[in-house]
């Protein structure tokens, strides 16, 4: 396939990208483009060739390639700063990282449970691979995957010092960013190799698509992994891929929304927690013991006193969080209790989610929410908190009675 990519917006601001970067592979009148739904294209009569489709890009059978797949790869090429591949999901999308680069020994950090059930699925294919933690030494190590933001905690690490670390020992740095797209983070610019995202969540961000991403430097490993999809077939649909270009229309003004808010919850929820400590400085009243009493803590990268935060996240963190209760009965209560936040899992949409993980993690503490904030205001969504902690408080002293 030839370059998909149109220079003319590499550097325009990520809005106009989002909505005008792939305009010069649209070839009907519709502003917003259709979608295809066959899997077959027809040949040229007079030489069995493919079709040229818009600006050289040419297509035989689906599975191969479909204009709705092109163009969204051309928008996330230009948005994410490399040569972006589209699968059917971020798992699919793992798997195929880990056949291109056939790792014997990969270095992987807190992550995501299915990234470790992949590991194990390609383990089980290639045999003989060694995982060991990335705060081990990374000798003989091939991979380095690093999750930035963390699932759940929404916290950070540096990906500058792991690019460092990785490339002296002669290793490829993957870095998952699904919890902080552009314009949150751009691990390139921090001396990743490969940047992964599940585009399910703040990518699709309307909970209604299923699909992953991958992106690398260059465009020879992109081909490669087109291969790998085709010959898979670990693509995505055109419905999804649809919905993904469409989604990216909005990826600036949600993401950046959602940050902000997410930011001065955590903050609230933060101080709720500290208002009911006692100090030399400070007696807690009856409304702090009753807001905060039952916090055990609050993770988020802008609680964090990183050096790398400024530099790797300049518009802001991401929009996932985790509270921490006393016990597991407390941390389900509240979850129930919450009105304006789905209790359901995944991240990343415009509606507010809260998440038990440990009904789906068994590594999870039991007394951890995971919230990942949408798009409700925060006046609405810190009600919303308070009335819940306020109902705890009550619940837990009426037992005691």
């Amino acid at each position: 396939m030839v370059e998909i990519k149109n220079p003319l917006y590499a550097t325009m601001s990520l809005s106009t990208q989002t909505l005008h970067a792939s305009k010069h592979l649209h070839e009907t009148p519709e502003v917003t483009p259709a979608i295809g739904v066959t899997t077959t294209f027809l040949y040229k009569k007079d030489s069995m060739e493919a079709n040229n489709y818009g600006a050289s890009q040419r297509y035989v059978y689906s599975r191969e390639g479909r204009p709705n797949t092109t163009q969204v790869e051309s928008t996330l090429s230009t948005v994410m700063e490399g040569h972006a591949v589209v699968f059917g999901s971020g798992l699919t999308a793992a798997l195929a990282i880990l056949l291109h680069y056939k790792p014997k020994k990969v270095a992987i950090g807190e992550s995501y449970f299915g990234i470790r059930r992949v590991l194990a699925q390609y383990s089980a294919v290639a045999g003989n691979v060694q995982v060991v933690g990335t705060e081990c030494g990374f000798e003989g190590v091939d991979l380095v995957w690093l999750e930035s933001p963390i699932n759940p905690t929404g916290e950070i690490k540096d990906i500058s010092c792991y690019a460092l670390r990785a490339h002296a020992a002669g290793a490829k740095l993957v870095v998952d960013a699904t919890l902080a797209p552009p314009p949150l983070s751009y691990p390139f610019r921090q001396g990743a190799d490969v940047v992964i995202h599940s585009a399910s969540k703040y990518l699709g961000g309307h909970e209604d698509l299923l699909a992953g991403v991958v992106v690398s430097r260059g465009a020879a490993m992109a081909e490669d992994l087109r291969r790998t999809r085709s010959a898979l077939g670990l693509g995505a649909g055109s419905l999804e891929t649809w919905l993904l270009q469409r989604s990216l229309a909005t990826l600036s003004v949600r993401v950046v929304q959602q940050a902000k808010t997410a930011a001065r919850l955590v903050a609230l929820l933060e101080s709720f927690r500290r208002c009911a400590v006692s100090t030399a400085c400070h007696v807690p009243s009856a409304a702090d013991l009753a807001l905060g009493r039952r916090l055990a803590a609050v993770r988020h990268a802008s609680l964090q006193q990183v050096s790398c935060a400024e530099a790797q996240h300049p518009n802001g963190f991401g929009a996932v969080f985790s509270v921490y209760f006393a016990s597991k009965t407390q941390a389900l209560f509240v979850a129930k209790q919450l009105r304006l936040h789905s209790f359901a899992t995944s991240l990343g949409g415009v509606h507010s989610l809260v998440d038990w993980r440990h009904a789906m993690d068994a590594t999870s503490e039991p007394t951890m929410l995971r919230v990942s904030i949408g798009l409700e205001s925060f006046d609405d969504l810190a009600a919303d908190w308070r009335q819940a902690l306020t109902a705890l408080d009550a619940h837990e002293c009426a037992s005691k009675l």
